[in-house]
């Protein structure tokens, strides 16, 4: 086909026609050239449609092309993350072949060299290049790429002694070297000879910005100060003893070591000794029964036989089951999410309508008792967000209306559970307890016939001149508040209220704990 439709004839006549006059026989071969053209046009291409039909051959299907492009992006966004992790797995096999290649080549050179201290520094440093600014090939090194790594990203995210520091410039020059001499230095990276000057400036610059605490996060701030004072900061008693003692400071000193890496006199000085006893003495402590907590009554039978409810009376009690099944209802098919994984404003307003929670509010956020639903929904697996959408899923336990009593109870049960476990996992900073184990205690407490009143009134009275025993009441108080406003508890009069269902999740939390406990004993 493409023979009989090409051009033929007209190139041969194109390339005739420039010939100059004195040149031989020029008539004769634009003639010749002119019936070629001719004949090629007139016969092949008056012929074309007859042997298109007798060849059998077929125009593309617009529609089918379509489908088969959409299969082929389906395809590829389904293979993409395999892809992805495969490409990073083989990017940190690379990493180890060349670190390993690296430190036999070091030792060649040098018997004495300390080949293992430098093949952790150029693990970290290869690391960060490949995850903080996204340059995986060992082999490439621009200037750039270089200058940010050094003086930007490892003083961010790097805690190590200032001898380390200092030999950090001059190990990575030894790197570059291997890399040149083993043909591993990629196109695209710096000429040789840039390389050694560069590092060369970069050699004070580095030391520059790790000592500047704009530069580090407030993490790193902290570390920092504790490797100051002589705490081994793989040592995770050691590490305990800092952070307990840090967390002791006043407010203006915890700021200022988080902000500036520094705190030349400290209220209270950092002795380790004296802060592993003391750390160990209000951990101890913590494990008493809370102060502010009723004893539990124990009516012989344990918590680990409690009869599953049969039921949905439990769980048609629990706001939180009720306000998942609407928003779900609502949720449906699919709505348009923002980029902080809400809907949008008109959906949110319909949620609240929908629930009966009354009021107005910008964002989904804006309401705890709404906010703290969709969170439990999207950790359990019930709401899934794509492409700035959000619609209803399956989950671990599919929705079902309470006319379905199995179902729902089944559903009212995992949701339950799925609100206790998110918060117990996450950390206080992200949303998680912060009064634990008291919290649990508490629940215990608040699933009892009488529910729990906090603050106490005066037959329990906080121990004298005890400032930690506030502040385990206020963190237990704050966890309440939380699952109050999600909707796991009610709170009315000062008295918070779980029931049947909530013990039941949080006994198979409890139990679940305790066979982690028995696993992980030697």
């Amino acid at each position: 086909m493409l023979a009989w439709s090409g051009m033929g004839g007209v190139v041969t006549l194109a390339a005739a026609q420039p010939l100059t006059v004195d040149f031989a026989y020029r008539s004769q071969l634009v003639l010749i050239a002119f019936v070629v053209a001719l004949v090629t046009l007139v016969v092949q291409g008056g012929t074309l449609p007859l042997l298109i039909r007798v060849l059998g051959i077929r125009g593309t299907d617009e529609e089918a092309a379509r489908r088969g492009g959409l299969r082929a992006l389906e395809s590829a966004a389904a293979g993409r993350h395999a892809g992805g992790m495969a490409q990073q797995e083989q990017g940190r096999e690379e990493r180890d072949r060349v670190l390993s290649e690296y430190g036999a080549w070091r030792l060649r050179t040098d018997e004495d060299a300390p080949a293992l201290e430098e093949v952790r520094t150029l693990e970290t440093l290869l690391r960060l290049k490949a995850e903080r600014l996204g340059s995986p090939e060992v082999g490439l090194w621009t200037a750039a790429l270089t200058r940010e790594l050094l003086t930007e990203v490892v003083p961010r995210t790097v805690v190590q002694p200032r001898e380390q520091l200092m030999d950090m410039v001059p190990v990575l020059r030894r790197l570059i070297d291997f890399l040149v001499e083993t043909g591993r230095w990629a196109p695209g990276s710096m000429r040789g000879a840039e390389a050694p000057a560069l590092l060369h400036e970069l050699e004070f610059a580095a030391l520059e910005a790790a000592d500047d605490p704009t530069r580090r996060s407030f993490s790193t701030n902290v570390l920092g100060h504790g490797l100051s004072l002589g705490v081994d900061l793989e040592d995770e008693e050691a590490l305990a003893d800092y952070l307990h003692w840090f967390h002791s400071l006043p407010d203006a000193e915890r700021l200022a070591v988080s902000g500036t890496g520094r705190l030349a006199q400290p209220s209270t000085p950092f002795d380790p000794l004296l802060e592993r006893a003391l750390r160990r003495r209000d951990e101890a402590e913590e494990q008493d029964w809370p102060w502010f907590l009723p004893a539990l009554e124990d009516d012989g039978e344990p918590l680990g036989e409690l009869a599953e409810q049969e039921g949905v009376g439990p769980y048609l009690d629990c706001p939180l089951v009720r306000r998942a099944v609407g928003v779900l209802e609502v949720i449906g098919e699919g709505r348009r999410a923002t980029e902080t994984g809400a809907p949008g404003r008109e959906t949110t307003a319909e949620l609240l309508e929908h629930l009966g929670l009354g009021g107005d509010a910008r964002s989904l956020w804006d309401r705890p008792e709404l906010a703290s639903v969709w969170t439990t929904l999207l950790d359990g697996g019930w709401l899934e967000l794509a492409d700035g959408r959000v619609r209803a899923a399956v989950g671990p336990v599919p929705a079902a209306a309470p006319e379905d009593a199995e179902g729902f109870v089944e559903f009212g049960h995992a949701l339950i559970t799925a609100a206790l476990l998110g918060r117990q996992a996450r950390g206080a900073e992200d949303g998680g307890f912060r009064g634990m184990p008291d919290t649990i205690a508490a629940l215990l407490v608040a699933c009892g016939d009488e529910g729990l009143r906090l603050p106490p009134g005066p037959e329990l009275p906080p121990p004298e001149h005890e400032p930690r025993a506030l502040a385990r009441l206020l963190h237990v108080m704050h966890d309440l508040g939380d699952l109050a406003d999600c909707g796991v508890l009610t709170h009315e009069e000062g008295v918070f209220r779980g029931g049947p269902a909530v013990m039941l999740a949080l006994v198979g939390l409890l139990r679940r704990d305790g066979e982690a406990d028995r696993t992980d004993r030697p």
